[in-house]
């Protein structure tokens, strides 16, 4: 009984945090927050749309993330100082997934500006942010300010979710070349062909260690999605085995290089994703959330601390039925 009052309860949490001021013209609606090291959190996109899936700059001056209020999704960039937030991709193609270098002068993301189809829009969009099905999706660099576009990535496939090695030589990125979406590798300059690096299974999310000897991801472990990491060289997948419990998603190596920043259901119902410490060493996740909220995901950090995240409301009834359908996935 007191498991069961505690799992209602979970509920109406998540039913609460999930649901407030949602448009009805969009199937969820997000918003990206700022938590400083002082304990202030802020909110810097609009309030208007789908805005979600960010990535701090590594000093903690700006902050990059993808969508829109309406039509296709872009990528925008705020300055944590000014409060000043300007597009980088234009409004005729859709952009996603942005990430800094790790000296924070370039970006790359992924697109459909290439893909001679019509572009995705944010109403079509789905909370996991990925694109539609058979939209030809891939990655593109550009430098800090929105100029020196360039293409990396070629061909009818979705290549999505990039991440730049440590040295700025690399991407990694996930890819559907080989049938499922597998983790791959490209060179930053564009003038080598993609790499697979998974051979099995299917791969989301990649991060680089602070030290470029592996990357992070996360994949199907026996039927819980768990944090795993692989060679930057490829070979086999391995397991984080303090990572538990719980579905756990989007990992993100921390500048001091000891921990990974995720987000993961880890104690509570399928939908409601918090923010959690993943130390490498092996000990207990620590769960690390803003103050004032109940759920947060895909969560950055520069060096001075600033952390990243993002809140996702569904309407009430779209909430209800995810719901309904996480007890039966």
């Amino acid at each position: 009984m007191t498991n069961f009052r505690s799992k209602f309860s979970e509920f109406f949490v998540g039913f609460n945090s999930l649901t407030a001021a949602c448009s009805n013209t969009l199937k969820f609606c997000a918003d990206v927050f700022v938590w400083f090291s002082n304990g202030q959190v802020k909110k810097v996109s609009s309030g208007d749309g789908i805005y979600y899936q960010a990535c701090i700059h590594p000093e903690g001056t700006h902050v990059v993330y993808s969508g829109n209020s309406s039509g296709p999704p872009r990528v925008w960039k705020a300055n944590l100082k000014t409060g000043k937030v300007v597009p980088l991709t234009p409004a005729d193609s859709g952009a996603r997934h942005p990430v800094f270098t790790w000296d924070g002068k370039r970006i790359a993301f992924s697109s459909d500006r290439a893909s001679g189809q019509a572009p995705a829009l944010v109403e079509d969009m789905d909370p996991g942010g990925g694109p539609p099905k058979n939209l030809t999706v891939n990655i593109f660099t550009m430098d800090s300010n929105g100029m020196n576009v360039k293409q990396l990535t070629a061909g009818p496939y979705q290549d999505v979710r990039p991440t730049f090695s440590p040295d700025g030589k690399h991407i990694a990125f996930s890819s559907n070349r080989s049938g499922r979406r597998r983790i791959w590798v490209v060179s930053s300059d564009g003038n080598t062909e993609p790499n697979p690096l998974q051979e099995k299974g299917w791969g989301g999310r990649p991060w680089y260690s602070v030290d470029g000897k592996w990357i992070f991801f996360f994949t199907d472990i026996e039927g819980r999605h768990q944090i795993c990491k692989i060679s930057a060289e490829g070979g086999e997948v391995v397991p984080l085995p303090n990572d538990d419990q719980g579905q756990s998603h989007e990992p993100f190596s921390d500048p001091m290089n000891e921990r990974l920043l995720i987000h993961s259901t880890r104690g509570g119902f399928r939908l409601l994703w918090r923010i959690w410490e993943l130390p490498l060493d092996g000990s207990p996740p620590r769960r690390l959330m803003p103050p004032g909220f109940s759920l947060a995901a895909h969560p950055t950090r520069s060096k001075n601390g600033t952390i990243t995240f993002d809140v996702v409301r569904f309407t009430p009834l779209g909430y209800v039925k995810k719901i309904l359908a996480s007890f039966f996935v």
